[in-house]
């Protein structure tokens, strides 16, 4: 059985001033929560605690019953954050991105990999630097690795932002589709409600 991912107490300060306190919450297999609040209420730093992108918090991420902090780098394979804006190589191409990140997390899967270039229509950016691509583009092209690293739990904050709206329905059809296997999300959008949540965390 997967084990679920355990917020307990969690509360961050920047220069002695509060962002928020004393957040508790569950995340566990196959949920898909909604993380609300208005812009600055602390989203994004309550995601990042979460993903190990920020150490410095009061209160305990358990997955199972293990502190994320007594994790290695092997926490990252289990726990995913992706950024509101695209975290790529700007000089290198679609498909160097790509090996990139799927030789840095042990991915093998040529067949997933060709499948979501395809649903994403992606195919005919293979050889363009990153650079050269709107931020829709590489907006889809993160969203894609992150479904190829395919962690236990995605942490997907403003995953909508930049995106049309057949690439909006790929991307709910992989969040609907990843849950059923028992992958758990929280999202951070102000446009998710198009989304059914199994529930929802307000800040």
């Amino acid at each position: 059985m997967k084990e679920s991912l355990v917020i307990k107490h969690l509360g961050k300060s920047f220069n002695e001033v509060s962002i928020f306190s004393n957040i508790s919450f569950n995340l566990s297999p196959g949920s898909v929560v909604s993380l609300e609040g208005m812009n600055g209420s602390g989203k994004t730093t309550l995601m990042k605690i979460i993903g190990s992108q920020i150490l410095d918090y009061s209160g305990e991420v358990l997955l199972g019953n293990k502190n994320i902090k007594d994790y290695g780098s092997d926490l990252f394979s289990n726990i995913y954050y992706l950024s509101p804006f695209p975290n790529l190589y700007q000089y290198l191409t679609l498909n160097e991105n790509i090996s990139f990140f799927s030789n840095l997390n042990d991915i093998q899967n040529i067949q997933s990999t060709n499948s979501l270039i395809s649903s994403f229509n992606l195919d005919k950016y293979a050889l363009k630097k990153v650079h050269e691509l709107s931020d829709g583009t590489k907006k889809k092209i993160s969203i894609l690795i992150s479904f190829l690293v395919s962690p236990d739990f995605f942490l997907l904050d403003e995953p909508y932002t930049y995106l049309d709206s057949h690439s909006i329905k790929i991307l709910n059809n992989l969040i609907e589709q990843s849950s059923k296997k028992g992958k758990s999300f929280l999202i951070a959008d102000n446009s998710s409600g198009i989304l059914n949540f199994t529930g929802s965390v307000g800040l």
